[in-house]
């Protein structure tokens, strides 16, 4: 009798235990602060850079404009929907409805033409203060094997933060290669990046 009483008080203390443990399972759950973070920084990151507030530093708009750049521009009819994907989880939502409408149309181009574009950057010029950078380069263009255009362009690239994350607010190409940030046209078409075969 004494046996089966004891064992009963332990069945009971181990069930009130484990009650407990779950309540403050359950506390910890629902008091809990949003913790998670997601970041998007360029896969290969060559040097350090701080992000504060709003403003990130010049290194930070020099590693991610030259990825962007990349990823713009560096396609062939393989990897231009893969290419166009992963650029766009750098957009700012508020950018991302044009963008998704001219990376569309200027795929469809580079596969029905079986072109690819390659630009070759020189030099990038970060503007911390406006969190904007200009990517200067020779675009080439080639259908098939063969070269068709080789274009020096220059591309302004402009950022800011949503959510705790820096995007891309916006693309226009500069005009103005000596000063890219004074002299820029509307914003820069997908589909029109590529010259007709033939002309520069």
């Amino acid at each position: 009798m004494a046996v089966t009483l004891g064992v009963r008080r332990w069945a009971v203390m181990m069930f009130a235990l484990s009650q407990i443990a779950l309540l403050l399972m359950l506390i910890a759950f629902l008091t809990r602060g949003d913790t998670h973070r997601e970041t998007l920084v360029p896969p290969t990151i060559h040097t350090t850079f701080w992000i504060e507030d709003d403003k990130v530093s010049k290194e930070y708009l020099i590693e991610m404009g030259v990825f962007l750049a990349q990823l713009y521009f560096d396609v062939t009819p393989q990897n231009v929907d893969f290419n166009h994907r992963t650029l766009k989880s750098y957009i700012d939502p508020r950018f991302y409805g044009k963008l998704e409408i001219e990376a569309g149309a200027y795929a469809q181009k580079i596969k029905a033409d079986n072109a690819s574009t390659f630009m070759a950057i020189a030099m990038v010029m970060p503007d911390e203060a406006k969190q904007r950078i200009a990517v200067q380069g020779v675009l080439n263009t080639y259908l098939g094997d063969s070269k068709t255009s080789q274009v020096n362009k220059t591309y302004v690239f402009e950022f800011g933060q949503r959510g705790g994350r820096v995007l891309l607010t916006g693309m226009r190409e500069g005009k103005n290669a000596a000063r890219p940030f004074e002299e820029i046209t509307t914003e820069c078409s997908l589909a029109a990046r590529t010259p007709p075969p033939g002309r520069p």
